[in-house]
């Protein structure tokens, strides 16, 4: 039986379902109480001049056990900057639950999402791990096979990578004519602008993007000044006061290692070395600072960007499938 959330008993059972599988520290009621409290408390949906769904809105839907427990949480939601007629979703499932259990949550957002007036409902699904209710089976494969024959279409694999850093690593060598700095010691003209434009005209070509880039305030918090963000880990490429490429790195909980958060060339710049002149400039800057590790994910479809990091040490770790549904 699924039924919607409820927000005055259903918090405890969710925080335990979302810290099953070894989330550390765990999630708690009151974390995701205040999570709550900082969304507008009523849904704003609306439809565009050409019948797309806009706004904000979400719906919760849980499958309960027989003693309080929850068994599978599903929500469906929307921001402001999602792509018209976008969902993005997510669907928990409690450990050792056979696939097919969870096809009713699906089931629950997609009718949800026909009667909001969405054209499509995205969401991700973790690489296949060891262990399910079947011995010798793997659960995530099994569930991307339920949902494919379901309607749902692979859109994007996102894996993780990570790399050392040392001394081993050579000195970059930017194309002729190009400058490398920092966010931090620039001469370019507003340079924040700058970076929000590269981001704009690149992350359309990034077969792992699937939103909408938001307008520059609400980017330059994620971006630039989010956790771990800071103006001399943001590495430029600049012709002539024109930044023309970057690699934007993030600080981490460890202090030996780092996170690269995207890496971007303009089109009219690449094929040129530049992305690895920037990421050899971004790593032996982060090594005279201490750091030793630098983590990163890429969509396994950028062949350029793959072919960049391998060459320069990444290797692959876990990562995770992009489903689309068309509503």
């Amino acid at each position: 039986m699924i039924r919607p959330f409820q927000p005055d008993t259903d918090y405890p059972a969710l925080a335990e379902l979302l810290s099953a599988d070894g989330v550390d520290p765990p999630v708690t009621a009151a974390e995701l109480r205040g999570r709550d409290a900082a969304l507008p408390s009523e849904d704003r949906l609306a439809t565009d001049r050409r019948g797309r769904l806009t706004g904000h809105g979400r719906v919760r839907l849980v499958q309960p056990g027989p003693t309080g427990d929850l068994l599978g949480y599903a929500t469906a939601w929307r921001a402001p900057w999602t792509p018209p007629g976008d969902l993005a979703s997510l669907v928990v499932s409690a450990p050792g639950r056979a696939p097919a259990w969870l096809l009713p949550l699906y089931d629950g957002l997609e009718r949800w999402g026909r009667g909001a007036g969405a054209g499509r409902l995205i969401g991700e699904l973790p690489d296949g791990h060891d262990g399910s209710a079947t011995a010798g089976r793997d659960p995530t494969a099994d569930l991307t096979g339920l949902l494919l024959g379901r309607g749902y279409r692979v859109d994007a694999h996102v894996r993780s990578a990570s790399a050392p850093l040392g001394p081993h690593l050579p000195a970059p060598q930017p194309p002729p004519g190009l400058y490398l700095d920092t966010l931090a010691t620039t001469l370019a003209p507003d340079p924040e602008r700058q970076l929000h434009h590269l981001y704009r005209e690149t992350l359309r070509d990034n077969p792992g993007f699937a939103d909408a880039l938001p307008e520059f305030d609400e980017w330059r918090a994620e971006a630039l000044a989010g956790p771990g963000g800071r103006p001399d880990w943001v590495f430029t490429a600049e012709c002539t006061g024109r930044i023309v490429g970057a690699t934007v790195v993030h600080g981490t909980n460890d202090p030996l290692a780092c996170h690269v958060h995207y890496t971007a060339v303009l089109r009219a710049w690449r094929g040129r070395g530049l992305a690895r002149a920037l990421k050899l400039h971004a790593a032996r800057y982060l090594v005279g600072h201490g750091v030793r590790t630098a983590h990163t994910e890429v969509e396994a479809g950028n062949v350029p960007m793959v072919a960049v990091n391998a060459a320069l040490g990444y290797r692959w770790g876990s990562g995770h499938r992009r489903l689309v549904k068309e509503l």
